[in-house]
């Protein structure tokens, strides 16, 4: 797995946004349901090695019924989305970890795969400028290198 310092950004009790950089191996610290955490390493590890840009993981257990988190990230055309969502399903398919759903595999501008608790997002740029969902669960999230990724609580 890449070695690479991620981002948690939390909200506090009183409003404010705390930061805390940490590294992949910490993940487990953060996530406490042991098979989300499996997964979620698994997730963020063949995004990672598919070149998608611009990672999010986003803890949503308190704001959403739909999963406690959202991988979200982006591609740099159609084509490239595409290849992502596709690497992500076929790897983890050989490992025994079945998808719930896809929606949008065929236009390629935001490709969003259910893997039950976890939700991947992979956008084209300009959509995700257009939805803008880390404003939407994250309102203060920090911009980054392509080169970083941020975890978001």
């Amino acid at each position: 797995m890449v070695s690479e310092k991620l981002k948690l950004l939390k909200n506090t009790e009183n409003g404010k946004l705390s930061e805390h950089i940490f590294v992949n191996r910490e993940l487990d610290e953060l996530i406490s349901d042991k098979s989300d955490c499996k997964l979620a390493k698994q997730i963020l590890e063949l995004l990672q090695n598919s070149k998608a840009e611009e990672i999010v993981l986003i803890d949503v257990r308190y704001k959403s019924n739909l999963a406690d988190y959202l991988f979200i990230c982006e591609g740099r055309s159609h084509l490239h989305c595409r290849g992502i969502a596709e690497n992500v399903v076929f790897q983890l398919k050989h490992q025994k970890v079945i998808h719930l759903g896809t929606e949008g595999e065929l236009e390629g501008n935001w490709v969003l795969l259910d893997y039950g608790n976890i939700l991947i997002h992979v956008f084209h740029p300009e959509i995700r400028k257009y939805y803008n969902l880390e404003e939407l669960y994250a309102p203060s999230q920090i911009k980054h290198s392509k080169n970083n990724s941020n975890l978001l609580k």
